[in-house]
């Protein structure tokens, strides 16, 4: 391998080794090559007071700008533009720690942390001709806090760039700074999560989603960077003796493949993480110096510029190597379209697992006052307004799934039956609403399940039913028989599926229930009790419809039927069109994610359990809604709730 070394300050003109190691961990193929160095600027333009011997840069990290030319922060200096020929000052000040995001060829977001005021300053940099230029967007202030690194994120998902910032608390904080749609500045607190004691660095690969976090004695790991997943911390390469890497790990950065770029102050370490591959490429740099910081731009697919901080110095050094550039990851093939959120519930009464599934009742006398249903896994039914105003609380026990009928022959007030698996009693939680739109607890009906799980319901003229299951795979159905003061279950069919089922559907015109196998597909199987207990599958789990197999639910439009179904292992959501035959098949309709509404402050949705929809016009939604349960409540940091979604927006999805 070939290398060429540059330098600046105290280390101009003296002589440099470097060592290149290929492969993961071996060191068979090591070769030594002696680079002499170079001025990184040219020695007739080096001013003393800048870089000379007695006056350090006190630098931390640089940043590819593309064309040879690269950001540097300084916490003497501020920070500089440089490249082979010449450097400036861009704006004085104690800088340390960049990120970079692109937003067109001569523009840029850049990230940094202020060392005068302790806080993060966000700058849009921007070259006019021959001169870049800097414009203060925004600041991030952590609660009491010293940052101690930055890093940026630009989702594709959400249009939108984050900053990550690590601080001494251990917390990570997650900020909006940009909306990518509107070309607009933001300063928006998404969440705030645990990492590490004391971050060296961070770095996020956006193909991939992942944030990186260096441990300065510990190693790195990673962390899922969509705020709508769970942060599932992982290891990525740990310090000896838990790991291969040498300590001290210093900061991070990811050059244009993906690639992980990292350092290890004891032996003057580089190494390149390839997540695709999950090994590491590693380099010794010989030579009294203590590397603190890399940064890597590929100049072609073999090989890779580096400039890398000198801790003791505080000399910038600038090396070529010898890198095969790692291919693309592949992508999911099936096209997403990103639809937003109007409205959203109260979040639920506490952090964890508890908002699961929601229904919804229409006030057929005055639709304005139609309610929403959601569970709270730990304490009971939760019921909201049309704005998600939560208006009552029923403490009847742990419920998990809920659904609602309304027909004719049931004889109450409202013609009006909603029942909930109740996992505390394992038994059919039963509610009605009264003339006053107040939800009010009937009964418990009782079942022989030894873990009930999920349900929904079904109504004919031969009468109305629950479809309850178990974690087993076994299917129940019970009839509602008796009036409000004297109501009972029985029990008239059972049937099985392979392994865990959760949500399911039914079309009551046409008797048909759709049930979910949550790590394999969606089966269907006649709803009269009549039809025997066979049930056939119509589609399996692939790059569409990603296991968990959750929530779902009929929408019926004014010519077709679709079902939506929570893909959740995608945090994403499939539309299939169901035909019309006495034995029904399904047809992909196409696939959309909920991404964050920035206008009215209501974040996306991911991870949901539970969903539901309905056609019948409601105030502003003349088509219907879509309700889905969101495993993450962000913008700010909350307990679960339910978002609710204009089914104007999920038809942009239908192809």
């Amino acid at each position: 391998m070939n290398f060429k070394l540059n330098t600046i300050s105290a280390v101009l003109g003296s002589a440099l080794l470097i060592t290149a190691i290929s492969g993961c961990t071996s060191n068979d193929d090591t070769q030594n090559n002696t680079a002499i160095a170079k001025p990184y600027i040219k020695k007739t333009d080096i001013k003393t007071k800048l870089f000379g011997p007695q006056q350090s840069m006190q630098g931390s990290q640089a940043a590819a700008l593309g064309n040879n030319q690269w950001l540097m922060a300084s916490e003497s200096q501020g920070l500089l533009i440089a490249d082979n020929e010449q450097s400036s000052v861009l704006l004085p000040g104690h800088f340390e720690s960049i990120s970079l995001k692109q937003l067109s060829a001569q523009q840029f977001l850049l990230s940094s942390i202020d060392k005068s005021q302790d806080n993060v300053v966000i700058f849009e940099l921007e070259k006019n001709g021959q001169t870049w230029q800097l414009n203060e967007l925004s600041r991030i202030t952590p609660p009491q806090a010293q940052p101690d690194a930055v890093c940026l994120y630009k989702s594709t998902d959400n249009e939108t760039i984050s900053a990550f910032v690590p601080d001494v608390r251990g917390l990570i904080s997650e900020t909006i700074i940009y909306d990518l749609a509107t070309k607009q500045a933001k300063n928006i607190a998404v969440r705030e999560f645990s990492a590490v004691t004391e971050a060296s660095g961070c770095a996020v690969n956006d193909e991939t989603k992942t944030l990186y976090v260096g441990e300065a004695e510990l190693g790195v790991w990673s962390i899922n960077a969509d705020a709508e997943s769970g942060a599932n911390k992982q290891p990525v390469a740990l310090v000896q003796p838990y790991g291969e890497l040498n300590s001290e790990i210093g900061a991070l950065s990811v050059s244009q493949d993906g690639t992980l770029w990292l350092t290890a102050t004891d032996g003057n370490m580089i190494y390149a993480y390839h997540e695709n591959t999950e090994k590491l490429s590693q380099w010794s740099l010989f030579g009294d110096h203590t590397i603190e910081s890399v940064a890597a731009s590929l100049i072609n697919d073999n090989e890779a510029q580096l400039v890398l901080i000198d801790d003791e110095t505080g000399a910038y050094i600038q090396a070529n190597v010898n890198y095969t550039a790692q291919p693309a990851p592949s992508k999911n093939k099936v096209a997403m379209t990103h639809i937003h959120a109007n409205a959203q519930t109260t979040p639920v009464a506490a952090f964890g697992d508890a908002a699961d599934d929601p229904a919804i009742w229409i006030n057929e006398q005055d639709a304005k006052s139609s309610l929403i249903l959601g569970t709270d896994k730990r304490r009971g039914l939760m019921v909201y307004d049309l704005d998600g105003n939560k208006i009552q609380s029923l403490n009847v026990g742990r419920l998990n799934n809920v659904d609602v009928r309304q027909h004719q022959s049931i004889n109450n007030e409202t013609h009006t039956w909603i029942t909930a698996s109740n996992r505390t009693l394992n038994s059919i939680s039963v509610f009605t609403v009264d003339s006053e739109n107040k939800v009010n607890h009937i009964t418990e009906v009782a079942t022989n399940l030894t873990e009930i799980y999920g349900m929904c319901m079904y109504s004919s003229e031969s009468g109305q039913y629950v479809f309850v299951n178990d974690k087993s795979g076994l299917f129940q159905q019970y009839k509602l028989t008796g009036e409000q003061d004297n109501l009972s279950g029985e029990l008239v069919r059972e049937f099985t599926l392979p392994s865990q089922p959760e949500g399911c559907s039914a079309d009551d015109k046409l008797g048909q229930l759709f049930a979910g196998e949550e790590d394999q597909g969606i089966w269907y199987i006649g709803a009269e009790p009549s039809a025997g207990n066979k049930a056939l599958m119509l589609q399996g789990v692939n790059e569409q419809l990603v296991a968990d197999v959750e929530g779902m639910e009929i929408y019926h439009a004014d010519d077709a039927r679709y079902l939506v179904v929570s893909s959740q292992g995608d945090n994403s959501y499939v539309l299939y069109k169901i035909s019309d035959d006495t034995q029904p098949s399904l047809s992909f309709a196409g696939k959309f994610n909920v991404i964050a509404n920035l206008d009215k402050g209501i974040d996306g949705a991911g991870e949901t359990d539970g969903l539901t929809v309905t056609a019948k016009p409601l105030p502003g939604y003349p088509e219907g809604i879509l309700i889905v349960q969101d495993g993450y409540n962000r913008m700010p940091l909350q307990p679960q709730n339910f978002k609710i979604v204009d089914w104007r927006e999920v038809k942009k999805a239908i192809k």
